[in-house]
């Protein structure tokens, strides 16, 4: 038996398998039966291995769909200049991305290495991390709310897209650089 079909018979059995430092943590609504808890203990480098493999695409997989949403909100001239600008311009907004990537990528490296058992705190941190950034991008193309006139700081919505007026709290039509919308 390989380590891949340990973990396979280990699913089909309801069993969800975790990296938890060099062992494997077990969990699940079933008991281990002594045969598969031999073949877990057997393959447990292996596991490991193909445990935080999968965590670490999974990393991978939210950071890129958060720099795909985060992408759609600046135009492509902008790209080079992006970070430099938000540094020139705010800095206590390059300050608070910065920390909140410190965060985001800690609480990473503890899901891959199976410290933390589930993703929870890592999506949270890459959620402060992608709402840094959207204030930011906000300020610097200069939205504004079409109700209230602000020049606001805005939240955009991952779902639908919607902007959001901080000055006003209310879905509000924004305006980018002011201009009267149709």
């Amino acid at each position: 038996m390989t380590a891949a079909s340990v973990l396979t018979l280990c699913v089909s059995r309801g069993l969800r398998l975790a990296p938890a430092g060099d062992g494997v943590r077990v969990h699940g609504p079933k008991a281990v039966r002594d045969e598969l808890r031999e073949s877990i203990r057997e393959h447990k480098t292996e596991l490991v291995s193909l445990l935080r493999a999968g965590r670490v695409a999974e990393v991978r997989a939210f950071y890129s769909q958060a720099f795909g949403r985060l992408s759609a909100l600046y135009p492509d001239s902008m790209i080079g200049d992006l970070w430099p600008s938000i540094v020139a311009r705010h800095p206590v907004m390059a300050h608070a991305i910065g920390l909140a990537e410190l965060a985001a990528d800690a609480a990473a490296l503890s899901y891959q290495s199976g410290e933390a058992p589930d993703s929870g705190p890592f999506l949270a941190a890459l959620q402060t991390w992608e709402t840094a950034w959207r204030e930011a991008i906000a300020a610097l193309t200069g939205d504004t709310c079409g109700d209230c006139g602000a020049r606001a700081v805005v939240l955009v919505t991952t779902d639908y897209g919607c902007k959001f007026c901080r000055a006003c709290l209310r879905p509000a039509p924004l305006n980018p650089k002011g201009r009267a919308h149709a």
